[in-house]
């Protein structure tokens, strides 16, 4: 079959607007290794990037509607916020990141034990905040008995979840709270990320909504969703294989712009700033942004219990710091 000048010329016109629309890859980005926690972290240069969300979706409304069902389901589960619920994420903004490295794992079980042998030795009066609460023990919530219905055979036998399960050294250290991200770091000779340098270390400078790029797939990511068994590892298209944390780095087609892995899903993770739903309007280009107690400090990422819209870029989260839970463990950041 012929193709007309025309044709062509609108066929090339086509691909090249597809090609530009595409999320841009990322240069290789310079790696440097923390000898006190054996850890990778890569460079992530200095850069002002659009930080925040603007989406809207005509399946939902921009403002509370009253008993209105969303359908189909599939757009829920994708979506699964409506437009004024992410009212946190907007105006999309300009902000001005200096240049920083960032851990390219979340802190797991293995390095997190380096830090409590060290404080068992040592103490933590050089590494604890200054507003950490008296008698605090560094020990994360699911490595002790901390719920005795466990103990009991029967209803052992019916939790979704054993201690072991969040022991394993390749595993994601969870429930910690922000308390004790925040003495890790300071131990290894780093810090907590701001929720700026988060989301750009997440998704580059061209404002797409996941790490890996603007469309939706399962299975690149450990969140909730149609799962199999205990930990099943099925690599379906519609399963992502785990129920609770999966080992750090199991998702390697996922990787961000900058190499950096598990950035959505798996475990959410602590940052530096107090948490602000209003920051992006009063303070349009902070890092970091939330610097007044606000009595929350900021999330990141989602966690293996999240939907795909919670595991955006740009989707923030917070708790309380003594808040510990098993979604939630954190990684560092670093001045270079």
């Amino acid at each position: 079959m012929r193709l007309g000048l025309k044709t062509i010329l609108t066929v090339s016109a086509l691909a090249a607007l597809l090609i530009a629309c595409a999320p841009k890859k990322q240069e290789t980005a310079e790696v440097i290794r923390i000898e006190r926690d054996g850890s990778e972290m890569v460079i992530i240069p200095g850069s002002i990037f659009a930080m925040g969300n603007d989406l809207t979706h005509p399946d939902f409304a921009n403002q509370a509607v009253e008993g209105k069902a969303l359908r189909p389901y599939h757009v829920l589960i994708a979506r699964a916020k409506k437009a004024w619920q992410m009212e946190a994420e907007r105006p999309v903004r300009k902000v001005r990141v200096d240049r920083f490295a960032i851990d390219r794992h979340e802190v797991t079980n293995r390095q997190y034990r380096l830090f409590l042998d060290w404080v068992q030795l040592n103490g933590d009066d050089s590494v604890r905040h200054e507003d950490q609460p008296v008698g605090k023990d560094h020990t994360p919530r699911y490595w002790t008995s901390y719920n005795p219905l466990l103990q009991d055979e029967a209803t052992a036998a019916l939790a979704p979840f054993s201690s072991e399960t969040f022991l394993k050294d390749n595993m994601p250290v969870v429930g910690v709270d922000w308390f004790d991200a925040y003495a890790y770091a300071k131990w290894a000779g780093k810090r907590l990320p701001t929720e700026a340098e988060w989301e750009l270390a997440a998704r580059g400078d061209d404002e797409r909504l996941w790490p890996w790029g603007n469309s939706w797939s399962w299975g690149l990511c450990n969140i909730g969703g149609d799962k199999s068994g205990k930990d099943a590892r099925d690599k379906s298209p519609d399963r992502d294989g785990y129920i609770y944390p999966a080992p750090v780095g199991s998702f390697a087609d996922s990787a961000s712009p900058f190499g950096c892995m598990d950035m959505a899903g798996n475990v959410a993770e602590w940052c530096a700033d107090w948490y602000s739903e209003d920051a992006y309007k009063v303070f349009p280009d902070r890092n970091p942004i939330g610097t007044i107690d606000s009595g929350y400090r900021s999330i990141r990422g989602g966690s293996s219990q999240s939907v795909p819209s919670g595991v955006r870029c740009s989707a923030r989260s917070f708790e309380e710091p003594e808040f510990r839970k098993f979604t939630l463990g954190f990684r560092c950041a670093k001045d270079i």
